[in-house]
């Protein structure tokens, strides 16, 4: 059955009614997109937007899509409320935003359901369209390197083996080969597949555990490089081919990268599997299955970071692309908005532009449809673009972005869709916001204009690695909470309401978003590790538990008693503070501590280049283990607020590890506490790298805006000074020579005047003779000639004072529109500490507050 048309908007041809009345909807048959589509427009023409409804349309009709987000929009896709009501839209909007607008957050949650409702109907769309798009899709907000949404193990390929290797040895092989070129990556070697021989042997030590069922994760990797399982690489020997010194140089090289803290993020969560993200799930409203929608999330990787990641996943789509089978109908599409930098000209190949190239020649074939979308077509390999049936441009700044359009058109389908260069490029500057000019192979009329509708998703912007976290929970709620709160030492799953171990609610919208609590367990502060901390200010109606016998206990099942624990707080190791929990002024019974090491540090974040220094401090706690080292898998933050200096009357406290005694140990676990700080502390700056500016402390990012607007005005007015500078002599020069050619046209005008014409010569030659009106004839035919050329060198030097005027006006046009582009230069820097910039402020042994039981 075929996939339903995409309906996208209204259109009206190139020369039709702008008004309604020319008006008709605009229904883009959803094989059309088999052949790829491009979308390119400025800031503000609705890109995104179209972008949006794309997708939205693909879900609604049943086509999985794979998003590649690069910005951070995308994940504006869950941004879908079925009821469009102000309560739903009121914990995603920023309280200090509303309250610069001097408004509240209800008053602007309720402005933006008013507006979004309008939206649709004027579209022919209402809360029911929402709801049933929000039914129908299963989504998946995937965020490889970190855990801030659901993370992916990039090097799965390796660590997992496959029964590709049974069904497609083919694709599993690419597989293979694009783990271990972003691992060679990784450590800065060749990662060609063809040149590489770390590549090759790798390859060969990989495919052998592969294929018997084993895994080929890195420990295994350095133990076959130690001792090669195989004989040959080649015809020639492991040894020969790849010397033991040169082996062991990899393996260290490997085994640095194996023991990265910050590497181990990229080998947890979802394999690097797309026909598992592809495959339809099952139940959709009505008894359907539920229609993949699928997001990669790279905006909080850096730029090698993301050619890199994005290399290994065009890898793996191209590997499940060529594993299909041929058909004509479009079976799924693949989104990247902001593919600026992964598929430039010539020269350039980075690692994404192999792999996308391919998919844009061969995915058609197997019903996969590519739509790309950019700001700066400038940068584009329109080569590769050509291979697009279907384009939408919207507005463009520059004539240099429309030239360039004109050709990748006319490169695309032999010309514009009987549209003249000129008329295209006028068209395409004169654009309103969510128009496009549509050049589609497949219609007829070829070209025209189409006007987007609403999008069913609000188009909030940009969403921060903390709201990717609070979408990931809105998708996928963790299970419901047990009656009464964990009351031991083990770490329990932290509230959803929590994002820290303070007992204030991270923002506003958390508070506004969570359930009231539904016991007095619930209200608890929750402390180092998911205990509950006993706040005097929070104070709980701890249960008295009957007592039991030990044979009792045993016969229930319970747990043993924990040992007896003093009365008095063990002594500190020397230099180290003593912190305690709040606890209520009458412990109830079974309330003890709990030994946790806790460091306050200081990091500071500098970036000389950029005029950056931010200091973050910070209170990390993590409990003891029996060898005195801190358990670093379960690092808390802590809020000092909640701790104090002496512990409650009566309580109990359990033993120290006996190792910490010794001041190395001590020092040891401290250090440690530091380091987890180095490895883990950061913070994002936006920074506009073309005018040296970045984002102060504590700055808005609108303020920020604001100011790179203001700097580039500043700019461009000094540079406009210069440019008038520079053209001044010229126009000088020209305006001088234009007034000796006048000057010199007149004198020979002048002299043309004197002498005789054609009828006086010949009544000269009557009187005077023949020789005499010769004479006369040539001094006539040189002042004539003498006049030509005075006047070609005043038409030329005319000609070339307006070419340079108009030179001039184009440079400073250009110029003016500095200050509106300013913020397409803004981008994230991610800032970390150097080690020698986190300072420990203190050390401390936190007593963490517990309800163990009855002794």
């Amino acid at each position: 059955m075929p996939t339903r048309p995409f309906t996208l908007g209204r259109s009206r041809p190139l020369s039709g009614d702008p008004g309604a009345a020319g008006a008709r909807p605009f229904e883009l048959p959803a094989h059309h997109l088999v052949t790829h589509g491009v979308v390119v427009g400025m800031t503000g023409s609705g890109k995104t937007g179209l972008v949006m409804v794309l997708v939205e349309e693909a879900l609604r009709s049943g086509v999985p899509v794979l998003m590649v987000d690069v910005k951070g929009d995308l994940p504006n896709l869950l941004f879908t409320f079925p009821e469009l009501s102000a309560a739903e839209f009121e914990p995603w909007i920023d309280p200090s935003a509303a309250a610069r607008d001097g408004r509240s957050t209800t008053d602007v949650a309720e402005g933006l359901a008013a507006r979004w409702r309008d939206g649709l109907a004027s579209s022919g769309l209402e809360p029911a369209d929402v709801a049933a798009l929000r039914a129908r899709m299963a989504p998946r907000l995937l965020t490889p390197g970190t855990t801030a949404g659901e993370p992916v193990h990039v090097l799965s390929a390796l660590e997992t083996p496959s029964p590709l290797w049974d069904e497609d040895e083919e694709a599993a092989r690419e597989a293979l080969s694009a783990s271990l070129s972003l691992l060679l990556r990784l450590v800065g070697r060749d990662p060609d597949p063809a040149r590489s021989r770390e590549h090759v042997l790798l390859a060969h030590l990989a495919e052998r555990r592969l294929r018997a069922r084993r895994a080929a994760g890195l420990e295994e990797l350095l133990a076959d490089l130690a001792d090669p399982p195989i004989a040959a690489v080649g015809a020639l020997g492991v040894d020969e081919f790849f010397a033991p010194k040169e082996r062991q140089a990899l393996a260290r090289e490997l085994n640095t990268l194996l023991a990265s803290p910050t590497f181990a993020t990229w080998r947890k969560g979802a394999p690097l599997d797309v026909a598992a993200w592809l495959a339809p799930q099952a139940g959709g409203s009505g008894g359907g299955g539920k229609t993949p929608a699928v997001i990669v999330s790279v905006a909080h990787l850096d730029d090698d970071e993301r050619l890199l990641v994005l290399g290994l996943l065009f890898d793996q789509l191209l590997s499940w692309v060529r594993g299909l089978s041929g058909t004509s109908d479009l079976r799924a599409l693949v989104v990247f908005d902001e593919v600026f930098g992964f598929l430039p000209p010539h020269p350039a190949n980075p690692p994404t532009k192999r792999p996308l190239l391919a998919l844009l020649k061969q995915a058609r074939a197997f019903g996969v449809g590519v739509v790309l979308a950019t700001q700066n077509p400038m940068d584009l390999d329109y080569k590769a673009l050509s291979n697009a049936g279907a384009w939408f441009v919207g507005r463009l700044q520059t004539d240099a972005d429309r030239e360039r359009v004109v050709e990748g058109l006319s490169g695309a389908d032999g010309g514009a869709g009987g549209v003249e260069a000129a008329a295209l490029s006028a068209t395409l500057k004169a654009l309103p916001p969510r128009t496009f000019f549509v050049r589609d192979v497949h219609m007829q009329p070829p070209s025209f204009l189409a006007e987007t509708r609403f999008s069913l998703s609000w188009l909030r912007g940009p969403v921060t690695r903390r709201e990717i976290g609070r979408l990931v929970r809105s998708i996928s709620p963790p299970p419901p909470a047990p009656a009464r709160a964990s009351l031991d030492s083990r770490p329990v799953q932290p509230d959803s309401r929590v994002d820290s171990l303070d007992s204030r609610p991270a923002s506003p919208d958390a508070r506004r978003a969570s359930p009231a609590p539904s016991s007095p367990d619930q209200r608890a502060p929750v402390g180092p590790g998911g205990t509950v901390v006993l706040d005097p200010r929070h104070t709980p109606a701890a249960p008295q538990p009957a007592r039991r016998s030990a044979a009792a206990r045993a016969d229930a099942g319970a747990p043993a008693p924990p040992p007896p624990a003093a009365t008095a707080p063990p002594p500190a190791p020397e230099g180290w503070r003593s912190l305690y929990a709040h606890a209520p002024a009458a412990a109830p019974e079974g309330f003890r501590y709990v030994p946790w090491v806790a460091v306050s540090v200081i990091a500071h974040l500098r970036d000389t280049k950029l005029g950056v220094a931010l200091n973050r401090s910070q209170l990390l706690a993590a409990p003891l283990l029996p060898d005195g080292k801190p358990d670093l898998s379960r690092v808390a933050r802590l809020d000092a607020s909640l701790l104090a200096t002496s512990p409650a009357a009566g309580a109990r406290f359990a033993e120290l590890p006996a190792p910490l005694a010794k001041r190395a140990t001590a020092q040891a676990a401290a250090r440690a506490l530091r380091e987890h700080a180095y490895r883990t502390t950061e913070a994002a700056v936006a920074v506009h790298k073309e005018l040296g500016l970045a984002q102060d402390d504590g700055e808005p990012l609108e303020a920020f805006a604001a100011r790179c607007r203001a700097a580039a005005a500043r700019l461009a007015a000094a540079e406009q000074q210069q440019i008038v500078g520079r053209f001044a002599p010229k126009i000088a020069r020209l305006g001088e020579r234009i007034a000796a050619a006048k000057a010199r046209y007149g004198q020979a005008e002048a002299e043309v005047a004197a002498l005789p014409g054609a009828v006086g010569a010949a009544l000269l030659g009557l009187v005077a003779g023949r020789d005499t009106a010769r004479r006369a004839g040539t001094q006539r035919d040189k002042a004539a000639a003498k006049l030509e050329r005075a006047r070609q060198e005043w038409t030329e030097a005319d000609a070339a004072l307006r070419d340079l005027h108009a030179a001039q006006a184009a440079e400073l046009a250009a110029l003016e529109q500095l200050p509106l582009r300013a913020g397409e230069g803004i981008e994230t820097k991610r800032l970390v500490p150097k080690k020698n910039d986190v300072e420990v402020a203190f050390v401390a042994l936190a007593w963490a507050a517990t309800l163990a039981g009855p002794a």
